[in-house]
């Protein structure tokens, strides 16, 4: 198993570079950007699409192998949902007044809402890291 992983990994990594050499050194289209903008904009999709289906399918074969540890993660799970809800109910709505016709159709409550819950969980997350970390390495010190 370990020798599949190893070789998936060195394929990616070798396609990665790949694309990014043609983005790079590939030249430039008649508007002035770079020809394979398309090919690598798709890359990071699959690649995205890849860590996103593995980060669902491992944890879930992880809880039906060893359903001790799956209070573990789901308490882990209600604490991000938590984390999620709270940063809704303390984002705002309120209109910002955006003049700018290009603008504007970001000018709309549900958006506005949307953001502001994603920027209070970021905070909030950014500030739980942050706390533990400090408490690690100062927990060492007392050890």
């Amino acid at each position: 198993m370990s020798k599949i992983l190893r070789i998936s990994l060195i394929v990616l990594l070798a396609i990665s570079a790949f694309i990014c050499v043609l983005f790079y050194v590939g030249g430039e289209n008649m508007i002035g950007q770079p020809r394979f903008t398309n090919l690598y904009i798709l890359w990071a999709y699959a690649l995205t699409g890849l860590a996103v289906g593995f980060t669902i399918i491992f944890p879930v074969i992880q809880m039906i192998s060893n359903p001790k540890n799956a209070k573990k993660s789901l308490l882990g799970v209600l604490a991000l949902a938590a984390v999620v809800v709270v940063s809704y109910a303390l984002a705002s709505g309120e209109l910002l007044g955006i003049i700018d016709p290009e603008l504007i159709h970001y000018d709309v409550p549900s958006t506005l809402k949307y953001a502001g819950m994603m920027l209070n969980s970021i905070y909030v997350l950014a500030a739980l890291a942050i706390i533990t970390m400090v408490y690690s390495e100062v927990s060492k010190i007392f050890k």
